[in-house]
């Protein structure tokens, strides 16, 4: 019986379905990876107009967080207006800053309207965002004007 070496060596056929299915492993890998990963990022907002304000159609009267998270780091921005859009504050890109930690974002927020700094935690539970100030880092200036950043309130993705 003669020795035979392309009966032993794998088909061409047999690399390439091992080598595409290698692929596929990695690729559905890393957007696992991914999603797991920017679980924050988003547009959150919550409406603050109570029901008769909505029967009226008031205008303005939200607050919206805009979050980009990159591993565990997270960056974005917010803004906030009162209804009938009275006073706003615009917020801005890098004026919130912060860390995820599990299920939670520990942020810096900043105000665009009066530079007052807050820290604050956001609670990712299934579809929502809930969100509470901790503590008061810088005061705002003028003294007494409002930074209108959200003190607490349950925000939800608005952006899929």
């Amino acid at each position: 019986m003669e020795f035979n070496a392309y009966q032993c060596a794998p088909s061409a056929v047999s690399i390439f379905k091992r080598n595409l299915l290698f692929i596929s492993l990695c690729t559905i890998s890393a957007h696992s990876t991914y999603a797991a990963e920017s679980k924050f990022s988003g547009t959150w907002s919550v409406d603050m107009r109570t029901p008769e304000q909505k029967t009226l159609r008031a205008k303005c009267g939200e607050a919206t967080f805009v979050l980009l998270q990159t591993g565990k780091k997270i960056t974005g921005s917010h803004t906030m207006t009162t209804v009938d859009c009275g006073r706003i504050n615009e917020g801005g890109q890098g004026t919130v800053n912060g860390r995820v930690v599990g299920n939670h974002a520990l942020l810096s927020v900043t105000s665009g309207r009066n530079g007052a700094v807050v820290k604050g935690v956001a609670t990712l539970t299934d579809k929502r965002l809930d969100w509470k100030i901790t503590e008061e880092i810088k005061a705002g200036e003028p003294e007494g004007d409002s930074p209108l950043i959200l003190k607490k309130g349950t925000l939800r993705r608005t952006d899929k």
